[in-house]
């Protein structure tokens, strides 16, 4: 028999709040008969804002207080955005991918400039993402690259302070809060490949809750599953948390899955890709044997030294 309560933990950004939302219609959709509640927690990832990830623990901080929910069943699904989820989660919870994938890519934004190509010589640039940094000055080191912290408003707030010239954000989190004017440029893939899960909406769950597995049966999208299942294989293959510049990133055409994979040194001097194309249940495969490709191409070196360089 299925649910007749349903309990969400999101985090309290208006993103978060927005994509639970939106998974709660869906699901009321399928199941009007459901009572559900949103549960918003702050999480140390939304406290802690001086400091940029790679040094506070990485991208986990903004899953684990929801994932301890799950965990002492004050929760029954936590929604997250994809890419903030660690490729090793607790082993008693379930991942799945929900509902269709939104624009993977990378966005520039600038008040005054259209494009990376237009931005000025010594422009002032704005991420937190080492991934973004590295493969942005490969391509344009005149630029100077500065952290920024904080949910997409104060982002944009802070752009508009002109405290940078511009910034470099995740396209699918501006188009679902209604901010697609201020993209100034969609970045190919060709010069920022996306991160693992980017665009993709995801949901946590406790491993042998079988009424929650059936709740989640119709609002699972497969494509999406395919496209990060593969994509969070190479990364889990690499043993590479968000303090390292890797990207991983699949598109899933006419039956055929096309995986690419990046490794790049911190200041973005040795870039090291690759990909795969093959059938789309064997994303995973693809996704570790295209780490173990790259990693005995030289990531290995790559990591050892950017490890050895945080001690």
């Amino acid at each position: 028999m299925l649910k007749k309560i349903l309990r969400i933990a999101t985090r309290k950004s208006p993103l978060a709040l927005l994509q639970s939302n939106f998974i709660k219609k869906i699901l009321l959709y399928f199941y009007p008969h459901l009572i559900i509640t949103l549960i918003p927690i702050v999480t140390r990832g939304d406290i802690i804002l001086h400091r940029s990830l790679s040094k506070i623990g990485g991208k986990g901080l903004f899953i684990k207080e929801l994932e301890l929910a799950l965990l002492e069943n004050r929760a029954d699904i936590a929604v997250h955005s994809m890419k903030d989820i660690p490729n090793i989660i607790p082993p008693e919870l379930c991942l799945s991918s929900i509902c269709s994938r939104g624009n993977a890519l990378d966005a520039l934004v600038s008040n005054n400039y259209q494009s990376i190509d237009e931005l000025p010589e010594q422009a002032i640039i704005g991420t937190s993402s080492p991934r973004r940094k590295a493969q942005l000055i490969r391509y344009r080191p005149d630029l100077i690259v500065h952290p920024i912290r904080g949910n997409i408003n104060t982002r944009l707030k802070k752009l508009d302070e002109g405290q940078y010239t511009a910034i470099i954000l995740a396209t699918e989190g501006l188009k679902r809060l209604g901010l697609r004017n201020r993209i100034s440029q969609i970045i190919p893939a060709e010069l920022s490949l996306p991160s693992c899960g980017q665009g993709a909406i995801g949901v946590q769950y406790r491993l042998n809750d079988n009424n929650i597995s059936l709740l989640l049966k119709k609002i699972k999208d497969k494509n999406t599953e395919f496209t990060t299942k593969a994509e969070r294989a190479f990364c889990k293959k690499m043993n590479a948390g968000c303090q390292i510049p890797i990207a991983s990133y699949a598109i899933l055409s006419k039956n055929k899955l096309w995986l690419r994979g990046l490794v790049c040194s911190p200041d973005g001097k040795i870039s090291l890709s690759g990909e795969r194309i093959g059938k789309p249940n064997f994303g995973e495969n693809m996704g570790n044997e295209l780490a173990i490709e790259l990693l005995n191409k030289g990531a290995l070196k790559i990591l050892k030294n950017i490890f050895f360089d945080k001690k």
